[in-house]
């Protein structure tokens, strides 16, 4: 019975071991696909290594003990992008994008390969895919989409659409008014040069009726007084008559309505005189002339008549100033602003207009006013030239030098360059090398007669 308990207890033994075998057999087996699987992780992280860390080793026994900083160099290279995509780039991107809605919208013929391109460009920047290849690709197709809308450029687009409102103070005042864009600035160009260009009308207008008023009553007060000479005089050669015959009645009457005439023409002229006043005291208002209005009435008749002359002769000064000066200055800004208009409608309907058209444009209206301004300056020259266009106006060649300052440019250039040739010495020494006579090449037969009289 002892026996058979011991195998009894043996065999319970022999049960109850056999089962911690097969857990530890389990528990080495899994130990074993861990380290394979972690192996394969390594080798999988190795191979997603650039190649700038190419020959970090993962499995060396050195990276037990410093786990922490494998841990945080891989994760921050998996987290970091293949190529960096400078500013120019992305900019190019949206551009590009812009270039081919209006290649589209217009109907251009484009390849199909260059659209797959471009397209392709813009999702491999979305999905962070961007390679040196893939920059090299792009550019490519960027160059070939500005070279497809030439003249049109990607500045001109741009300009032509809406923008974005930033935090100036214009563009508070856009927001203000309940937009969230401001127009393109092509249209804003065109609104602010067709409000210049009325402006610049309306003070002309004011000038030219103000110096048609001024010019017409000097005009008059010049045609009275020449008048009262002229009727002065024969009242003069009918008081000669009168004394020698006193009882003439056709010299008496003549002498009377000549004397009715000459007192008409003094009145208008001094009718003329008074409303000059008034023209004259506004230009000094406009001056800052600080100038008492003269009460004439209260004058004696020769400090009235002093007075007047004064004034007269003081309008005559305005007059030739505006004439001269201002008018023609207004005529060449006037002309410069329709040049302006002019091209500004082109370049709207071709999409031609860009941010650089402003400063083009401001720079073509200051030469426009230079030009007028010229034409005043210079116009008692013009009168004496040849070229005839001294039949015109000064208001006009002002207007024309204005809307066509090329040309009137080119003409400085051959008038400056014919005056300043007479006196360039190297010019004369060329004409005086021109002028003297080259000797007469000498014959063969008059060499072999010399040589014969010789011998």
């Amino acid at each position: 019975m002892d026996e058979h308990n011991h195998h009894k207890g043996n065999n319970e033994n022999s049960k109850g071991d056999k089962p911690k075998d097969t857990k530890a057999a389990d528990i080495s087996n899994e130990k074993t696909a861990d380290k394979q699987n972690n192996n394969t992780e390594n080798i999988n992280k190795e191979d997603a290594i650039p190649e700038s860390f190419a020959g970090l080793n993962i499995n060396d026994d050195d990276t037990d003990k410093n786990s922490d900083f494998t841990a945080a160099l891989f994760h921050e290279l998996q987290n970091e992008k293949e190529f960096d995509v400078s500013d120019s780039i992305v900019t190019n991107i949206n551009n590009a994008d812009l270039m081919l809605s209006y290649i589209i919208n217009q109907g251009i013929d484009i390849p199909e390969k260059l659209v797959k391109s471009v397209v392709n460009c813009k999702y491999a920047y979305k999905k962070n895919r961007w390679t040196p290849d893939i920059e090299v690709e792009f550019n490519m197709a960027f160059k070939e989409l500005t070279n497809l809308i030439k003249p049109v450029t990607v500045d001109s687009l741009a300009s032509s659409m809406p923008s974005e409102l930033k935090d100036g103070i214009s563009d508070r005042i856009v927001k203000f008014f309940g937009r969230n864009k401001r127009n393109a600035l092509s249209k804003r160009s065109a609104r602010g040069y067709t409000l210049g260009t009325v402006i610049c009308m309306i003070v002309l207008l004011f000038v030219q009726i103000y110096f048609y008023l001024g010019s017409t009553r000097l005009t008059n007060i010049e045609e009275c007084g020449t008048k009262i000479d002229e009727k002065q005089n024969r009242l003069t050669e009918l008081m000669i008559v009168q004394s020698s015959e006193n009882e003439n009645i056709a010299v008496n009457t003549e002498f009377e309505r000549v004397q009715s005439d000459i007192m008409e023409l003094d009145a208008k002229r001094k009718a003329n005189i008074e409303m000059l006043e008034p023209w004259v005291h506004f230009v000094r208002f406009l001056t800052f002339n600080t100038t008492i209005r003269t009460d004439t009435i209260a004058m004696s008749s020769i400090e009235a008549h002093d007075a007047n002359t004064a004034i007269v002769q003081e309008a005559k000064s305005y007059d030739l100033i505006l004439g001269i000066y201002v008018l023609p200055l207004l005529y060449g800004i006037i002309g410069g602003f329709t040049f302006v208009l002019r091209e500004l409608t082109q370049e709207i309907k071709n999409l031609t207009f860009s941010t650089g058209s402003d400063v083009k444009y401001l720079l073509r209206i200051l030469l426009g006013a230079i030009a007028g301004l010229s034409v005043g300056l210079f116009w008692g020259d013009i009168e004496n030239t040849d070229y005839g266009i001294a039949s015109l106006s000064p208001m006009l060649l002002a207007f024309l030098g204005g809307y066509l300052v090329e040309y009137l440019l080119l003409f400085l250039e051959k008038l400056a360059t014919s005056f300043f040739r007479k006196y360039d010495p190297e010019t004369e020494h060329k004409e005086e090398k021109k002028a003297e006579p080259k000797p007469a090449p000498v014959k063969a037969s008059d060499n072999s007669n010399n040589e014969v009289d010789n011998k």
